[in-house]
Protein backbone atom coordinates (compact mmCIF):
# COMPACT_ATOMS: atom_id res chain seq x y z
CA UNK A 1 0.00 0.00 0.00
CA UNK A 2 1.00 3.76 -1.05
CA UNK A 3 2.88 5.15 2.24
CA UNK A 4 4.53 2.60 4.11
CA UNK A 5 7.95 2.74 2.26
CA UNK A 6 9.09 6.13 2.02
CA UNK A 7 11.54 5.37 -0.95
CA UNK A 8 8.63 4.28 -3.11
CA UNK A 9 7.27 7.06 -5.00
CA UNK A 10 3.57 7.37 -4.37
CA UNK A 11 0.82 6.13 -6.74
CA UNK A 12 -1.47 8.66 -7.86
CA UNK A 13 -4.75 7.70 -8.22
CA UNK A 14 -7.92 9.78 -10.33
CA UNK A 15 -10.35 10.99 -8.30
CA UNK A 16 -13.93 10.76 -9.67
CA UNK A 17 -15.78 13.89 -8.70
CA UNK A 18 -19.73 14.05 -8.25
CA UNK A 19 -21.70 17.22 -7.25
CA UNK A 20 -24.83 15.88 -4.63
CA UNK A 21 -28.17 17.42 -6.03
CA UNK A 22 -29.13 21.11 -4.75
CA UNK A 23 -31.37 19.55 -2.30
CA UNK A 24 -28.78 17.26 -0.53
CA UNK A 25 -26.18 19.66 -1.13
CA UNK A 26 -28.16 22.41 1.14
CA UNK A 27 -27.34 19.78 4.16
CA UNK A 28 -23.58 21.04 3.77
CA UNK A 29 -21.97 18.56 1.30
CA UNK A 30 -21.58 19.96 -1.99
CA UNK A 31 -19.12 18.04 -3.95
CA UNK A 32 -17.50 14.41 -3.30
CA UNK A 33 -14.77 12.66 -4.75
CA UNK A 34 -13.78 8.52 -4.77
CA UNK A 35 -11.22 6.60 -5.96
CA UNK A 36 -11.30 3.05 -7.70
CA UNK A 37 -10.15 0.45 -4.93
CA UNK A 38 -7.33 -1.50 -4.57
CA UNK A 39 -7.53 -5.32 -3.63
CA UNK A 40 -5.58 -4.40 -0.57
CA UNK A 41 -8.96 -1.90 -0.03
CA UNK A 42 -11.15 -4.26 -0.74
CA UNK A 43 -9.69 -6.44 1.41
CA UNK A 44 -9.15 -4.13 5.01
CA UNK A 45 -13.03 -3.02 3.95
CA UNK A 46 -13.99 -6.85 3.99
CA UNK A 47 -12.08 -7.68 7.17
CA UNK A 48 -13.36 -4.55 8.69
CA UNK A 49 -17.37 -5.84 8.22
CA UNK A 50 -16.59 -9.15 10.00
CA UNK A 51 -18.75 -10.52 7.37
CA UNK A 52 -21.86 -8.14 7.41
CA UNK A 53 -23.33 -7.09 4.01
CA UNK A 54 -24.94 -3.94 4.91
CA UNK A 55 -21.07 -2.99 6.94
CA UNK A 56 -19.41 -4.01 3.65
CA UNK A 57 -21.48 -2.03 1.52
CA UNK A 58 -20.50 0.78 3.52
CA UNK A 59 -16.82 0.06 4.14
CA UNK A 60 -16.35 -0.27 0.77
CA UNK A 61 -18.23 3.48 0.02
CA UNK A 62 -16.13 4.62 3.12
CA UNK A 63 -12.62 3.55 1.99
CA UNK A 64 -13.23 5.07 -1.58
CA UNK A 65 -14.70 8.58 -0.29
CA UNK A 66 -11.37 10.50 -0.58
CA UNK A 67 -12.72 14.31 -0.78
CA UNK A 68 -15.44 15.89 0.60
CA UNK A 69 -16.33 19.89 -0.83
CA UNK A 70 -12.63 20.20 -2.03
CA UNK A 71 -11.16 19.01 0.95
CA UNK A 72 -9.47 15.51 1.44
CA UNK A 73 -10.84 12.77 4.36
CA UNK A 74 -9.67 9.63 5.31
CA UNK A 75 -10.44 6.14 6.82
CA UNK A 76 -7.00 6.28 8.93
CA UNK A 77 -7.76 9.76 11.03
CA UNK A 78 -11.41 9.50 11.63
CA UNK A 79 -12.44 11.88 9.11
CA UNK A 80 -14.55 9.77 7.01
CA UNK A 81 -16.14 8.06 9.44
CA UNK A 82 -17.34 11.07 11.64
CA UNK A 83 -18.67 12.70 8.35
CA UNK A 84 -20.79 9.88 7.34
CA UNK A 85 -22.11 9.80 10.78
CA UNK A 86 -23.21 13.68 10.45
CA UNK A 87 -24.39 13.61 6.51
CA UNK A 88 -28.04 13.30 5.47
CA UNK A 89 -29.44 9.89 4.20
CA UNK A 90 -29.23 11.17 1.04
CA UNK A 91 -26.07 12.01 1.03
CA UNK A 92 -25.08 8.59 2.09
CA UNK A 93 -27.15 6.92 -0.04
CA UNK A 94 -25.61 8.31 -3.51
CA UNK A 95 -22.01 7.54 -2.66
CA UNK A 96 -23.04 4.85 -2.22
CA UNK A 97 -24.83 4.81 -5.84
CA UNK A 98 -21.11 6.64 -6.91
CA UNK A 99 -19.13 3.86 -5.36
CA UNK A 100 -21.14 1.24 -7.01
CA UNK A 101 -21.10 2.76 -10.55
CA UNK A 102 -17.60 3.52 -10.43
CA UNK A 103 -16.63 -0.79 -9.74
CA UNK A 104 -19.69 -2.11 -11.82
CA UNK A 105 -19.08 -4.26 -14.19
CA UNK A 106 -20.93 -3.35 -17.89
CA UNK A 107 -23.59 -6.02 -18.76
CA UNK A 108 -22.33 -6.27 -22.42
CA UNK A 109 -18.91 -7.26 -20.68
CA UNK A 110 -20.28 -9.96 -18.19
CA UNK A 111 -22.22 -11.37 -21.04
CA UNK A 112 -19.23 -11.69 -22.75
CA UNK A 113 -17.16 -13.04 -20.13
CA UNK A 114 -19.56 -15.53 -18.81
CA UNK A 115 -20.49 -16.64 -22.68
CA UNK A 116 -16.63 -17.29 -23.36
CA UNK A 117 -16.85 -20.41 -20.70
CA UNK A 118 -14.61 -23.42 -22.13
CA UNK A 119 -14.79 -26.59 -20.46
CA UNK A 120 -11.34 -28.84 -20.44
CA UNK A 121 -10.39 -31.83 -18.68
CA UNK A 122 -7.25 -32.49 -17.13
Amino acid sequence: MDGLNPNQPKKVRPIHQFDMPPSVAASGIAQVGLVTLTSDEELLAWKSSKGDKASLANALALTALVEVNGQPVKRSDGSVDALWKEMSPQARELILMAYAELHKVEEDDAAAFLKSRKVRVG
